[in-house]
């Protein structure tokens, strides 16, 4: 090689160096976590998931509080949604914080993280975190502490996890019946209450003839877990008497379960003996659980 061509060389390894410290001091230190992290570290570590009684989510349009009572919770005062719970405090236990993404304030707004823009996250302890936009990369998101500039790259799923609406909180089960309990079921619909019967070996309806097998079937596997898709206002009221009734009896006429349901212009509201709340459900659902007699009925 002449000496030309290394020094040459030499000058381009040098610009590549200066280049790169200039970067990393622009990002903050893009590979080490600075002050500014460990803050940000220290906070979520402090969180005891254990010790939590109450966390607020306040968004830009909603605020949630989460308010566990033993080891039930509620959501603004509702029966909450097990699964969502448990997967916030599982991202709570999970969240690890990365380097800082921006140490100007003038960035916070396009990252999610200003005051007027971000989920604030707040425990009964104390902490609180501003949850910003979802990063550039799957399962990250920007993160910083309220008298904090740096704002710092999270991984895991909290952010998806808190950023939620009051209907994804809310649990949404209308009722879950052991069906193998059931003995009879009796459906009122049209003026008409029809009985379907479990036999020996098949269903029974009316005086005794066969029950169609899909329509029994669609019965029952709506009574084992039948879901909202909505819920009604929270002045709303049933109906004296509604368009369709269900009720199922064991095989000693004890209920174990009952629904009634308010025909609506697009879909149907549910109350049931199990729940305090009016809930929503699309018309195919309410056919399934609460069908037309038979024609032979």
């Amino acid at each position: 090689m002449s000496e030309k061509t290394l020094r040459a060389c030499l000058y381009f390894l040098g610009a590549v160096t200066v280049l790169y410290f200039v970067i990393t001091l622009g990002r903050g230190g893009a590979g080490g976590a600075s002050a500014g992290d460990s803050d940000l570290a220290g906070a979520f570590a402090g969180i005891d998931r254990e010790a939590l009684a109450r966390v607020d989510l306040i968004g830009p349009r909603e605020t949630i509080r989460l308010e566990r009572t033993g080891d039930a919770w509620t959501v603004n005062g509702f029966e909450a949604d097990s699964g969502a719970v448990a997967r916030f405090l599982r991202a709570l236990d999970e969240v690890e914080v990365g380097p800082v993404a921006a140490a100007n304030p003038a960035n916070h707004e396009r990252l999610g993280v200003s005051t007027d823009s971000a989920w604030t996250l707040t425990t009964d302890a104390g902490t609180t975190v501003l949850l910003g936009k979802t990063g550039n990369r799957f399962r990250t998101a920007y993160a910083r502490l309220p008298d904090a500039d740096q704002v710092s790259l999270i991984e895991g799923d909290l952010r998806a996890a808190s950023a939620r609406s009051l209907f994804d909180w809310r649990d949404k089960v209308i009722l879950s019946a052991d069906t193998a309990a059931i003995a009879s079921i009796h459906v009122a619909r049209e003026g008409e209450t029809v009985i379907y019967e479990r036999g020996d070996s098949t269903w029974m309806v009316g005086g005794g003839g066969e029950a169609d097998a899909t329509t029994v079937r669609n019965i029952l596997q709506e009574l084992a877990g039948l879901r909202a898709s909505g819920f009604a206002p929270q002045d709303a009221e049933m109906p004296e008497e509604p368009d369709r009734a269900v009720l199922a009896l064991d095989a000693d006429g004890i209920e174990i379960a009952s629904l009634w349901l308010a025909e609506q212009e697009s879909n149907f509201r549910v109350s049931a003996s199990a729940s305090p709340y009016i809930f929503e459900v699309p018309t195919f659902r309410a056919d399934r659980v609460a069908p037309a007699p038979p024609d032979d009925s």
